[in-house]
């Protein structure tokens, strides 16, 4: 009769661990379903006047 005693212990005890497996298979599942926002992409540079130096006092200018 002992070991009735002990399989509803062990019944029990399992019962315990399933039921936490599935709480964090759920909570792992539902992380996993979180949506990233989309990358967004950079914003367009506006047109702007750019100079280089390439020798002392000279100066090229460009307007991109």
């Amino acid at each position: 009769m002992v070991t009735l005693g002990l399989r509803q212990t062990t019944e029990e005890a399992n019962e315990a661990l399933e039921e936490k497996l599935r709480q964090q298979v759920v909570e792992i599942v539902e992380a996993s379903h979180i949506e990233e926002e989309p990358a967004q992409e950079p914003a367009p540079r506006p047109p702007a006047w750019n100079f280089s130096m390439p020798f002392a006092g000279v100066r090229y200018f460009t307007y991109d």
